[in-house]
């Protein structure tokens, strides 16, 4: 019963704010997006899950950047609009959630990145929308792995026109590790649990030097390292690692 109440939170908050977020978007698309972070905000509380960010190297919030993480969970998109809340974010994401009742026409409206993996010209065009938002300060957050994983399973493999877009435009990659997302919503459930997701936001890699294939490896060592297999840190841990 708790599990079908927060579903219809869930939907409810998505069914009232997205249309705000379309409205908002046809005037102030940075505006639209903190209606984003409000929609996500509620669900996280609604949901009775906490975030803990830990940053393990300073950021600037008035540059750009190309953010990528792991992704086991529906929770991992709240868990990173709430880690990096002084971004704004636009996200990468498959033509497929565009299906979605409502949410899927706010993705669409509010400058988020969509694309169609079957329409090679159509997802080269896509990259190109998201330099256009990198190059106007815009940050994009991108999983690499392209859909979701299973707690407990090594990494799927990455796709590359992440990586491509770091290279080609100069924009340094940042990886962050989710942790315990999987374990309170796996891949598949419909019954959203309770709890506390970590992220941890490691230093920006700069591309420059650097083929697509050492990136790759960077960010999928850090990802390895600091994800949920990984030997498991405490907050003290985590706050001198970022000393």
């Amino acid at each position: 019963m708790k599990s079908l109440i927060k579903l219809a939170i869930v939907a409810l908050n998505t069914v009232v704010l997205a249309p705000v977020v379309v409205a908002v978007a046809t005037f102030d698309e940075r505006a639209s997006y903190r209606v984003s972070q409000l929609w996500a905000w509620a669900n996280l509380v609604a949901c009775g899950v906490r975030v803990h960010a830990h940053r393990l190297a300073t950021l600037d919030p008035h540059r750009a950047y190309v953010f990528m993480s792991n992704h086991v969970s529906q929770y991992d998109i709240l868990a990173v609009v709430a880690a990096l809340e002084e971004f704004q974010l636009r996200w990468v994401a498959k033509k497929e959630l565009t299906r979605i009742p409502v949410f899927g026409w706010a993705l669409r409206r509010a400058g988020h990145i969509v694309i169609d993996r079957s329409d090679t010209q159509q997802a080269i065009a896509s990259l190109r929308a998201a330099r256009t938002q990198l190059e106007g300060g815009i940050s994009v957050m991108i999983f690499p792995e392209g859909t979701r994983g299973v707690t407990g399973q090594p990494l799927l493999p990455f796709k590359k026109g992440g990586f491509m877009l770091a290279l080609e435009t100069g924009f340094p990659i940042v990886p962050l590790a989710i942790r315990g997302s999987g374990r309170i919503l796996p891949r598949g459930s419909l019954s959203p649990g309770r709890g506390d997701i970590e992220v941890v936001v490691g230093p920006p890699i700069p591309v420059a030097g650097l083929d697509r294939d050492e990136l790759m490896g960077r960010v999928r060592d850090f990802l390895t390292d600091y994800g949920d297999e990984a030997r498991p840190r405490t907050r003290d841990d985590l706050a001198a690692e970022a000393i």
